[in-house]
């Protein structure tokens, strides 16, 4: 089954150009969007989430064109995590994670129901946040917070959750961390996951699919172990490299770019 679904997308913004998307997401499954900086990845990403509109194409969710969705509708079905490290309000993490039921609320209502009460803690409990519930968000280590936004985008309890580069920033230990939670957050739920990567390590070993972008078009799609080999690097991100599978997880070993440089200064060296 198909989660999303692009069809001859395009999108102009000034002299950059998406041209002829097209692509299918799988229900269910975890999709990293790789390329380039500057090769369309978040662009596309905020069609898919409506905050930018399209120009040409047609794009689907869960088999409806994503205009013919009423706003809180479209909310409860879809959740977009932007990357991001703009300062929120002074706010506990409870409270920031509550925010993720606003879909849900009525026009006149304040308080949240027993209802949003049990999504929060379920989306606190399933992202280790509840520790945390009434400490302010902005005392939290930037891997804490992320956690934390994550668990808001969990708590619209959406089928379909989009991100844009939720690792960076971080540092190692919590970019791992972070992308454990989102594969066991697939495996246990089920939740259709399309994120915005740059670690091409990260995306082959936690996601079923890959989708390599550049220059506003799509380059090539596939299971990582099919796709990525030194071609692909080499057509995607113009480097040579060599690559090999240690079971899952791929070892990537870049070759120096050093050509005339590099001899040069070996003939300086032993003339020395």
């Amino acid at each position: 089954m198909i989660a999303v679904e692009a069809r001859n997308i395009a999108h102009h913004v000034g002299q950059f150009a998406l041209q002829n998307i097209n692509l299918t997401f799988p229900k269910g499954q975890v999709t990293a969007i790789v390329g380039p900086n500057g090769s369309g990845k978040s662009t596309f990403l905020k069609i898919v989430s409506q905050l930018l509109n399209l120009h040409e194409g047609y794009m689907f969710v869960h088999n409806k064109p994503i205009q013919h969705y009423k706003q809180k509708e479209f909310a409860q079905i879809l959740s977009m995590l932007p990357q991001s490290k703009q300062a929120l309000p002074d706010l506990t993490v409870e409270e920031l994670i509550s925010f993720g039921r606003y879909p849900y609320k009525g026009l006149f209502q304040q308080q949240s129901s027993n209802k949003d009460k049990e999504i929060v803690q379920w989306a606190m409990n399933i992202t280790g946040t509840t520790k945390h519930r009434e400490r302010m968000f902005h005392q939290l280590s930037g891997g804490e917070q992320q956690k934390v936004r994550i668990a808001m985008a969990l708590a619209q309890k959406t089928d379909i959750i989009l991100l844009d580069e939720p690792t960076t920033f971080l540092d190692l230990s919590h970019q791992l961390d972070v992308m454990e939670m989102l594969q066991q957050i697939n495996i246990d739920y089920g939740i259709t996951i399309i994120m915005v990567l740059h670690d091409l390590q990260q995306a082959a070993t936690y996601c079923h699919n890959m989708i390599a972008m550049k220059q506003g078009r799509v380059a090539q799609v596939g299971q990582p172990k099919q796709i990525l080999t030194p071609q692909f690097l080499k057509e995607v991100y113009d480097i040579e490299a060599c690559i090999k599978f240690e079971e899952d997880f791929p070892i990537i070993i870049p070759k120096r770019r050093g050509g005339k440089k590099d001899d040069h200064r070996n003939k300086q060296v032993q003339a020395y």
